[in-house]
């Protein structure tokens, strides 16, 4: 990964899962701006780096199924309370379980980068690691190997899977191609039997 960090080209694509509204673009800002700098694209995310006519969720779909990796940008978005003990913790929004559920689907890694204070909850948590971040860059630096380490095992993980899905489709195609073949021999056969059988009568 760091050959590809001194040549400055983008060699993986991240879908950015997060919040459009005003008061989080500086933390999803910077978060873009840690891909960059690893030379991962951001992009596919729906009313920021992409635009269609199509459904919000199919154009979501998409662009996840594109992706090398899904990077979440968590902030806040409800205020929870915890029925049993009154606690309230502020929560994520359910557009971005949606497109981490897509992520699954897809097989793609996720990675998640957590704007301090925010709750992730449970079901994050068991799906991939998290980097809690304050947005500066004294914190950025303390972190800086941890991020790496996430991002260079994500575009990994992406690798492999890739690998995984091309030979699954060489298979099929050589399985399909072997079918096909023998079919062709079967009546190839049949029709040459059938013609030496008519031979024979005369």
């Amino acid at each position: 990964m760091e050959a590809f960090i001194q040549k400055h080209e983008y060699y993986a694509k991240a879908f950015v899962s997060c919040s459009l509204r005003t008061e989080d673009e500086p933390f999803v800002d910077f978060v873009c701006s840690i891909l960059k700098a690893y030379n991962i694209k951001p992009f596919g995310t729906v009313g920021k780096f992409s635009a269609s006519p199509e459904n919000p969720v199919t154009l979501m779909n998409k662009n996840i199924k594109d992706a090398d990796i899904v990077v979440i940008c968590a902030t806040p978005r409800y205020i929870q309370s915890d029925i049993q003990t009154g606690n309230t913790t502020k929560g994520l929004s359910e557009m971005i379980h949606v497109e981490t559920g897509m992520a699954i689907a897809h097989g793609k890694p996720v990675v998640a980068f957590v704007k301090e204070g925010t709750n992730v909850g449970s079901a994050l948590a068991n799906i991939t690691q998290y980097i809690e971040l304050t947005g500066t860059k004294e914190d950025y630096i303390e972190k800086k190997d941890l991020i790496y380490s996430l991002l260079n095992n994500a575009y990994k993980y992406s690798i492999e899977e890739r690998k995984k899905a091309q030979k699954e489709k060489q298979d099929k195609e050589s399985n399909e191609n072997w079918a096909a073949f023998g079919k062709f021999a079967l009546l190839t056969i049949g029709v040459t039997g059938f013609i030496k059988f008519l031979q024979s009568d005369n």
